[in-house]
């Protein structure tokens, strides 16, 4: 479905863990949005003129909502929104794609995002969940409600990474479909933690600053074995096994 421009009225600002979860006003968007799909979001100024790429994090009849890390300017201006502010809305951009019914999915960070909104469209599976402490970790209950089984591992107190638990697990991901999100060496980590049946079925969400999110500025340009192509008209999920993680 192509993309729309639109400005939004925000619903709510509250905080989820260290994130902001921003709700956004639209009767519209449930309609629209497939899983894969994600958003380009600014604020309805000209400074900062860019918007930025936001994964769905839930979307109903009323709306939808994201979540926010405050990274830099543009984010930490976001981040202060209020009800009632506008914001400026293209989407949905993105190539959809069919999750499996139950598969394994593996989040680090704020990659809880669009794993999240994936899980929408699953019944069930097993979700490991990295993060740097216990009150980072967000939405494990309801992952459980739509029955994931859900590892999770912090850093607190040498506890460790999401890649030591896959590595402990490994044999969980026996032919089950894979997908992960989170920094680029956490992926890298993965990628190199799988076997080639489990990398076969493995797919990452790729992470790219993105200047336009239609393809035109080229800026979100990440490498393939089969050569560079655009997160935002080819991805954001690639088959891990064609992704060259720099």
């Amino acid at each position: 479905m192509n993309p729309v421009f639109r400005i939004l009225q925000v619903q709510e600002n509250k905080k989820l863990g260290p994130y902001h979860k921003i709700i956004l006003k639209d009767g519209q968007m449930h309609n629209r949005a497939k899983c894969g799909n994600f958003i380009m979001i600014g604020l309805n100024a000209l400074d900062p003129y860019l918007s930025r790429p936001f994964s769905f994090l839930e979307i109903n009849k009323k709306g939808f909502s994201i979540l926010l890390q405050v990274k830099g300017r543009g984010t930490e201006l976001l981040s202060g929104v209020k009800k009632g502010d506008k914001l400026k809305i293209l989407g949905p951009l993105g190539k959809t794609f069919c999750p499996p019914e139950k598969g394994v999915l593996i989040a680090g960070g704020i990659g809880i995002a669009p794993v999240h909104y994936q899980s929408h469209w699953m019944k069930g599976g097993l979700l490991f969940y990295g993060a740097k402490s216990k009150k980072d970790l967000i939405l494990t209950r309801e992952f459980r409600q739509k029955g994931f089984k859900v590892r999770t591992v912090t850093e607190e107190n040498g506890e460790g990474l999401v890649t030591d638990i896959v590595k402990k697990h490994k044999e969980e991901l026996n032919g089950k479909q894979i997908f992960i999100c989170g920094p680029n060496e956490m992926i890298k980590k993965i990628k190199n933690i799988l076997n080639k049946k489990q990398l076969d079925k493995a797919y990452a969400y790729i992470e790219k600053r993105m200047g336009c999110g239609l393809g035109g500025c080229k800026s979100c340009a990440t490498r393939t074995i089969e050569g560079y192509k655009l997160v935002c008209t080819e991805g954001p999920v690639f088959p891990l096994k064609e992704v060259i993680l720099d």
